[in-house]
């Protein structure tokens, strides 16, 4: 019977592909391990999901060209993640998995092997060596992978290829070369082959070498590098080549480790000893609780900024690993990770891996590779690090769940909070989101006991919360102007005196660039993008016209290019027009800006971040990238230039957002032993949110938009999920969207469904691409799913986006 496999390929397909087995191949076919195949005359990389022998009837099937890995790179539980986030999400299968792992992962089989002159004349030592040795002489110079399809399943069944290859070397008669990624470099490494370790030590015979290698194997219970391992037993290589070749070892490459100091905030220095309140103490012990029991527990640790949510979190982590378990720490943005970074491995050391995009090809494999084998155990990293290929998993912390953040707006569109969730569930470990102003679906599902609610009620320290000073910018007698951003008079005087007693401010403007637009006053040209009919932002320090939504760019004229007149000007301020202002207003005082700009810039944001917390820069300023997490115990004055940023966007959480930022800017002052201030300035004083963030009266602004939320059957009363349709033509994509909406009206569950819409997105065309949307709410989220399961198009002709549980509706 011919053995078949299903293939998830990193395509926009319903299913994974079927594929036959070929004998060489059947060995190493198991679910997890990738796989090379044709899909028409184009070579891809996809991952076994099911090996089966149930062969479609009337179907002729392509055989799968190699299988790259000898082991699963993604284990069983993350594969059961793939496929409930595919389903729930109602994404690709192939695209899921191609998220959950590293890009450009090397394949086992890269390796290169080949005959020396000694193996050639040489006379094989048992069946399966001779079919290795014939392979080689007929083939030559091949990669392992090659030799593996050459010679297919060894005549002696429990033969492994690389305990022969590894035989072979020993004795002189092959060379083998390993394939070198230009960013990565790669080692030997070995661990102990399955197996009692009484046995093992019984093949090492009387060699006391080998003897101590086993035994310093077994006692660190991980693999480790074949340079480790020698100087620990203080024997040669030849010694675990012979035990490699007993099938004692087994050997393998992985990338060799790279430091990663440049990725982490701060030097290294004595942990401060802290001593924990009553309600850090209950909320340790109840995870602690938790961890004893080995059963799944989700739980909402809520506390106002600075009451020390990081250290109760920290603690629990340590007890994971004291019970043998791991750890995922998830922060909202890479740009919280340096901060974070350097008092983990402060606490952890080498248990510590980084998981992010901003690493390097190297030290993404390194650090992915050594989570996969155990030697790191606390995993830290932004949402991609929720699939972490950990052991034994004991507590997943969500940092700032309620940030957007941690929901990806590309397919799959998946929210790591809420997946968070069910990895815990199925790990029957403890889910831990951690907040100073929790999601409205968060307190909700607290409220209903979905979520075991723990408050911290303090700040940590002598730190107090801020005091809050409201300017009514209708009373400073500015013109208010679109995006125009203004220093009041009462702003400036506490920046002076903050200032001149040796403190620190931070600002918030959260928009990058300088100007929104770049207008001609003679003709109102504005520049806008020609894909997404939208104004492009003027970047002054970089002379150019930057389109945010698509990123194309253009250099800034110095006349119309439509009029050719001398009359553009900037309008609006963002983060560059506002240090520009600054500069005048406060001439010699040191400012640094930290938005996705400098971001990007040599040293990314830990540059930035390290340079004011050392108190070289007086004032930063900022997108709301300052906003979240950041300690910096000098810092007394913070302030929000323009409070009413989001309160106009066209979505439902505006307010909610609003509401997080104002609260979580003014979390950053008062976090040492003075106290803070923080500065709002708005055209809305009166707004329930704004007074809210003033006034610290959590509970009424989540009571208030709960109201709005029930009313207008928004989540978390309601489950959402936003259709888009994206076409170049208007018409077209119009038609389409009214076609969807009238097969879901016509559905027989339709009558417990509100469809808004078919209508223009908020912004109606981006990249070239005109977009309709239509949203479908439910209080009855099943029902939902199941009836857009039966209407929707599995594998549709058109750009359809499907949003499932969507965060914004631009």
């Amino acid at each position: 019977m011919t053995i078949l496999a299903d293939i998830a390929l990193p395509l926009p397909l319903p299913d994974p592909l079927t594929y036959e087995v070929p004998d060489a191949w059947v060995p190493l076919a198991k679910e997890g391990v990738r796989a090379r195949v044709l899909i028409g005359r184009r070579r891809l990389t996809g991952l076994i999901v099911r090996v089966h022998e149930d062969r479609p009837e009337g179907v002729s099937l392509r055989p799968l060209l190699e299988i790259l890995d000898r082991e699963p790179v993604v284990p069983a539980d993350l594969l059961e993640l793939a496929r409930f986030t595919a389903d729930y999400y109602m994404a690709p299968l192939g695209e899921v998995v191609r998220s959950m792992l590293p890009s450009d992962l090397p394949p086992w089989g890269d390796r290169k092997v080949w005959l020396t002159d000694a193996g050639a004349l040489s006379l094989p030592r048992g069946p399966s060596e001779a079919a290795v040795i014939d392979a080689l002489r007929e083939g030559g110079r091949m990669t392992v992978a090659e030799l593996q399809s050459r010679v297919g399943v060894l005549p002696d069944l429990d033969a492994d290829l690389d305990a022969i290859i590894a035989a072979l070397a020993e004795g002189g008669r092959v060379h083998s070369e390993e394939h070198r990624a230009r960013s990565a470099r790669y080692v030997n490494a070995v661990e102990l082959a399955p197996g009692e370790v009484s046995a093992h030590l019984a093949k090492a015979g009387r060699s006391a070498a080998g003897k101590a290698v086993i035994e310093y194997l077994a006692a660190i219970g991980r693999p480790a590098t074949t340079a480790e391992v020698t100087a620990a037993a203080e024997c040669t290589p030849a010694v675990v080549r012979r035990l490699v070749s007993l099938g004692v070892l087994r050997q393998f490459t992985q990338v060799e480790r790279l430091s990663l100091d440049r990725h982490m905030m701060g030097a290294r220095a004595e942990l401060p000893e802290i001593r924990l309140r009553p309600d850090q103490e209950h909320a340790l012990g109840r995870l602690t609780g938790v961890l004893d029991a080995r059963a799944f527990a989700p739980l909402l640790l809520q506390g106002m900024t600075g009451s020390g949510k990081t250290e109760v979190y920290l603690r629990a982590a340590e007890e994971a690993l004291a019970r043998g378990r791991s750890a995922i720490l998830l922060v909202p943005e890479i740009a919280l990770v340096p901060a974070l970074a350097r008092a983990v491995e402060q606490r952890f050391g080498d248990d510590l891996a980084i998981l992010h995009s901003g690493l390097g090809v190297g030290e993404r494999h390194q650090e992915w590779e050594r989570v996969r084998r155990g030697e790191a155990r606390v995993v830290l990293g932004p949402r991609s690090a929720l699939f972490a290929p950990v052991a034994d998993l004991g507590l997943i912390v969500v940092d700032e769940e309620q940030d957007t953040s941690y929901k990806q707006e590309l397919s799959p569109r998946y929210n790591a909070r809420d997946l968070a969730l069910v990895r815990a569930r199925d790990s029957n470990a403890a889910a831990l989101l951690v907040s100073a102003t929790p999601s409205l679906e968060s307190r909700y599902n607290a409220e209903r006991g979905k979520l075991e609610l723990l408050r911290l009620t303090e700040r940590a320290g002598q730190g107090s919360l801020p005091e809050g000073i409201l300017v009514d910018l209708k009373e400073e007698g500015v013109s208010r102007r679109p995006g125009e951003v203004h220093f009041s008079e009462r702003l400036r005087f506490e920046i002076r005196q903050t200032l001149a007693d040796g403190d620190q401010v931070i600002l918030l403007r959260n928009r990058r660039g300088y100007s929104p637009i770049l207008l001609c006053r003679a003709c109102g040209e504005d520049m806008r993008c020609e894909d997404c009919g939208l104004p492009r932002t003027y970047h002054r320090r970089d002379r150019r016209l930057v389109c945010h939504y698509c990123g194309s760019m253009l250099p800034a004229p110095k006349i119309c290019p439509h009029c050719k007149e001398d009359a553009l000007e900037a309008i609006g301020a963002g983060t560059e027009r506002v240090e520009e202002d600054f500069k005048e207003l406060f001439p010699g005082v040191t400012v640094d800006v930290l938005d996705r700009d400098t971001a990007r810039r040599p040293g990314g944001p830990a540059a930035v971040l390290e340079r004011f917390d050392r108190g070289e820069v007086q004032v930063l300023i900022g997108t709301q990238m300052v906003s979240k997490g950041h300690h910096f115990p000098n810092v007394a004055l913070t302030a929000v230039l323009a409070a009413d940023a989001y309160l106009s966007f066209p979505d439902f959480r505006a307010v909610e957002r609003t509401y997080n930022l104002l609260v979580q800017v003014a979390g950053r002052a008062g976090r040492g032993e003075k106290p803070g201030r923080v500065v709002i300035q708005t055209y809305h004083p009166d707004h329930y949110a704004i007074q809210a963030a003033l006034r610290g009266d959590d509970e009424g602004f989540a009571r208030e938009e709960l109201r709005f939320r029930r009313v207008f059957h928004y989540p978390p009363y309601t489950r959402m999920v936003q259709l888009l349709v994206r076409d170049k033509n208007r018409d077209r994509a119009q038609g389409l969207i009214s076609e969807l909406a009238a097969d879901l009206a016509a559905h027989p569950f339709a009558r417990a469904v509100r469809l808004s819409g078919p209508a223009p997105a908020p912004l109606e065309r981006l990249r070239g691409e005109w977009r309709f949307q239509l949203l479908a709410r439910s209080a009855d989220g099943r029902g939902l799913h199941r009836m857009l399961e039966e209407v929707l198009p599995k594998n549709p002709s058109y750009d359809l986006v499907i949003d499932v549980d969507p965060q914004q509706l631009l």
